[in-house]
Protein backbone atom coordinates (compact mmCIF):
# COMPACT_ATOMS: atom_id res chain seq x y z
CA UNK A 1 0.00 0.00 0.00
CA UNK A 2 1.29 3.44 -0.80
CA UNK A 3 2.18 6.18 1.52
CA UNK A 4 -0.75 8.21 0.21
CA UNK A 5 -3.03 4.95 -0.06
CA UNK A 6 -2.36 5.06 4.33
CA UNK A 7 -2.64 8.66 4.62
CA UNK A 8 -6.20 8.25 2.81
CA UNK A 9 -7.05 5.36 5.04
CA UNK A 10 -6.12 6.93 8.22
CA UNK A 11 -8.13 10.05 7.52
CA UNK A 12 -11.48 7.70 6.74
CA UNK A 13 -10.42 6.32 9.95
CA UNK A 14 -10.51 10.06 11.82
CA UNK A 15 -14.02 10.44 9.88
CA UNK A 16 -15.21 7.31 11.03
CA UNK A 17 -14.36 8.38 14.57
CA UNK A 18 -15.81 11.80 14.19
CA UNK A 19 -19.31 10.42 12.27
CA UNK A 20 -19.74 8.06 15.64
CA UNK A 21 -19.18 11.23 17.95
CA UNK A 22 -21.73 12.79 16.16
CA UNK A 23 -23.90 9.65 16.17
CA UNK A 24 -23.68 9.59 20.15
CA UNK A 25 -24.03 13.42 20.56
CA UNK A 26 -27.17 13.70 18.34
CA UNK A 27 -28.78 10.68 19.92
CA UNK A 28 -27.65 11.26 23.38
CA UNK A 29 -28.91 15.12 22.70
CA UNK A 30 -32.89 13.46 22.21
CA UNK A 31 -32.46 11.55 25.44
CA UNK A 32 -31.02 14.16 27.77
CA UNK A 33 -27.90 12.66 28.09
CA UNK A 34 -23.54 14.05 27.32
CA UNK A 35 -21.49 12.12 25.31
CA UNK A 36 -19.60 11.28 28.20
CA UNK A 37 -22.64 9.79 29.96
CA UNK A 38 -22.71 7.45 26.75
CA UNK A 39 -19.51 6.71 27.35
CA UNK A 40 -19.37 5.89 30.86
CA UNK A 41 -22.83 3.91 30.35
CA UNK A 42 -20.70 1.64 27.55
CA UNK A 43 -17.66 0.97 29.93
CA UNK A 44 -20.47 0.29 32.52
CA UNK A 45 -22.25 -2.27 30.00
CA UNK A 46 -19.01 -3.70 29.51
CA UNK A 47 -17.67 -4.35 33.17
CA UNK A 48 -20.93 -6.15 33.44
CA UNK A 49 -20.79 -8.08 30.65
CA UNK A 50 -17.13 -9.69 32.01
CA UNK A 51 -19.14 -10.04 35.68
CA UNK A 52 -18.16 -7.08 37.60
CA UNK A 53 -19.84 -3.70 38.50
CA UNK A 54 -17.43 -0.53 38.05
CA UNK A 55 -16.32 1.67 40.74
CA UNK A 56 -16.59 5.69 40.21
CA UNK A 57 -13.01 4.89 40.37
CA UNK A 58 -12.56 2.50 37.41
CA UNK A 59 -15.35 5.41 35.48
CA UNK A 60 -12.97 8.50 36.31
CA UNK A 61 -9.98 6.49 35.34
CA UNK A 62 -11.30 5.28 32.03
CA UNK A 63 -13.11 8.12 31.32
CA UNK A 64 -10.31 10.06 32.31
CA UNK A 65 -12.20 12.25 34.63
CA UNK A 66 -11.29 13.99 37.79
CA UNK A 67 -13.25 12.72 41.24
CA UNK A 68 -16.01 15.84 41.31
CA UNK A 69 -16.90 15.33 37.44
CA UNK A 70 -17.37 12.00 37.45
CA UNK A 71 -19.56 12.75 40.77
CA UNK A 72 -21.35 14.71 38.62
CA UNK A 73 -21.79 12.58 36.03
CA UNK A 74 -23.16 9.84 37.78
CA UNK A 75 -25.57 12.21 39.73
CA UNK A 76 -26.75 13.20 36.45
CA UNK A 77 -27.36 9.45 35.14
CA UNK A 78 -28.69 8.70 38.36
CA UNK A 79 -31.01 11.53 38.16
CA UNK A 80 -32.12 10.11 34.65
CA UNK A 81 -32.65 6.19 36.46
CA UNK A 82 -29.80 4.91 34.22
CA UNK A 83 -27.48 3.97 36.57
CA UNK A 84 -27.81 3.01 40.52
CA UNK A 85 -25.21 2.90 42.94
CA UNK A 86 -24.77 -0.34 45.20
CA UNK A 87 -23.07 -0.69 48.10
CA UNK A 88 -20.91 -4.08 48.82
CA UNK A 89 -22.53 -6.28 50.93
CA UNK A 90 -18.94 -7.03 52.29
CA UNK A 91 -17.47 -3.49 53.06
CA UNK A 92 -20.38 -0.59 52.89
CA UNK A 93 -18.09 1.89 51.95
CA UNK A 94 -17.31 0.47 48.42
CA UNK A 95 -19.95 1.39 45.79
CA UNK A 96 -20.00 -0.34 42.69
CA UNK A 97 -22.03 1.43 39.37
CA UNK A 98 -25.18 -0.45 37.49
CA UNK A 99 -27.39 0.36 34.59
CA UNK A 100 -30.98 -0.03 35.27
CA UNK A 101 -33.51 -1.71 33.02
CA UNK A 102 -34.75 1.45 31.34
CA UNK A 103 -30.79 2.48 30.21
CA UNK A 104 -30.76 -1.18 28.86
CA UNK A 105 -34.23 -0.43 27.01
CA UNK A 106 -32.57 3.67 26.25
CA UNK A 107 -29.58 1.92 24.90
CA UNK A 108 -31.54 -0.69 22.56
CA UNK A 109 -33.41 2.45 21.21
CA UNK A 110 -31.14 4.80 20.48
CA UNK A 111 -28.51 1.95 19.04
CA UNK A 112 -30.32 -0.65 17.63
CA UNK A 113 -30.32 1.82 14.15
CA UNK A 114 -26.84 2.19 14.45
CA UNK A 115 -26.30 -1.50 14.81
CA UNK A 116 -28.80 -2.16 12.03
CA UNK A 117 -26.56 0.50 9.42
CA UNK A 118 -23.61 -1.62 10.58
CA UNK A 119 -24.80 -5.10 10.03
CA UNK A 120 -25.60 -3.96 6.22
CA UNK A 121 -22.66 -2.32 5.68
CA UNK A 122 -20.64 -5.73 6.70
CA UNK A 123 -23.27 -8.28 5.14
CA UNK A 124 -21.24 -7.31 2.26
CA UNK A 125 -18.11 -8.85 2.98
CA UNK A 126 -16.87 -12.66 3.52
CA UNK A 127 -16.42 -14.20 6.44
CA UNK A 128 -12.67 -14.54 5.55
CA UNK A 129 -12.36 -10.30 4.60
CA UNK A 130 -14.45 -10.14 8.27
CA UNK A 131 -11.58 -11.62 10.13
CA UNK A 132 -9.13 -9.08 8.48
CA UNK A 133 -11.54 -6.31 9.07
CA UNK A 134 -12.31 -6.96 12.53
CA UNK A 135 -8.56 -7.66 13.69
CA UNK A 136 -7.51 -4.26 11.94
CA UNK A 137 -10.35 -2.74 14.04
CA UNK A 138 -9.19 -4.13 17.57
CA UNK A 139 -5.73 -3.59 15.94
CA UNK A 140 -6.53 0.06 15.61
CA UNK A 141 -8.63 0.76 18.96
CA UNK A 142 -5.50 -0.54 20.94
CA UNK A 143 -3.19 1.73 18.83
CA UNK A 144 -5.33 4.54 19.76
CA UNK A 145 -5.23 3.75 23.10
CA UNK A 146 -1.35 3.35 23.15
CA UNK A 147 -0.90 6.60 21.65
CA UNK A 148 -3.09 8.51 24.56
CA UNK A 149 -1.24 6.70 26.59
CA UNK A 150 1.75 8.00 24.92
CA UNK A 151 1.16 11.32 24.75
CA UNK A 152 -0.25 11.46 28.83
CA UNK A 153 2.87 10.01 30.08
CA UNK A 154 4.34 12.77 27.72
CA UNK A 155 2.52 15.42 29.00
CA UNK A 156 3.06 13.94 32.43
CA UNK A 157 6.57 14.11 32.35
CA UNK A 158 6.66 17.46 30.80
CA UNK A 159 4.66 19.08 33.67
CA UNK A 160 7.11 17.55 35.81
CA UNK A 161 10.18 18.86 34.19
CA UNK A 162 8.89 22.68 34.61
CA UNK A 163 10.44 23.76 37.70
CA UNK A 164 8.37 24.94 40.17
CA UNK A 165 8.45 28.93 40.74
Amino acid sequence: MSAREQHRLVMLLQEFGQASDRYVESTGALYGTHRTDMNALSIIMKHEQRGQLPSPRDLSRELQLSSPATTAMLDRLEKLGMIERQRSDADRRVIRIAMTAKARGKGREMFMPLGIKMREVISHYDEQQLQVIARFMAEAVAGVDSAREEAVTARNESARSIPAT
